[in-house]
């Protein structure tokens, strides 16, 4: 595993979390701490706080053998995976985008 990757999809988030390494389980826990951006739809609001009241908590006690670690963890991707299903990107148009609108009469 790359250890100075980010956090791109609940595979690599998982792998972090689970890391023996103290800052990849820190560094993959910041990518809760994100603000939804402007114009954000309210489940993705509601996603997105969701998921930084979970980060706020901290990360408990790691121990790879023990399932309450193991469930924080099945918890921490589940809402990272909502976080990302809820966002909605919008392209947006430009005035001189195909349209012609740059062309003088």
């Amino acid at each position: 595993m790359d250890h100075d990757s980010p956090v791109l999809n609940p595979d690599t988030l998982r792998q972090h979390l689970m890391s023996t390494l103290p800052m990849q389980r820190i560094k993959a826990l910041h990518a809760f701490e994100l603000q939804p951006p402007a114009g954000a739809t309210p489940e993705h609001v509601a996603a997105a706080g969701a998921a930084a009241r979970f980060a706020a908590r901290g990360i408990p006690f790691y121990s790879t053998q023990d399932a309450s670690y193991l469930a924080w963890v099945d918890k921490a991707v589940a809402l990272w995976q909502r976080v990302h299903d809820t966002a909605s990107f919008t392209s947006v148009a430009t005035p001189f985008s195909r349209t012609g609108a740059a062309h003088h009469a």
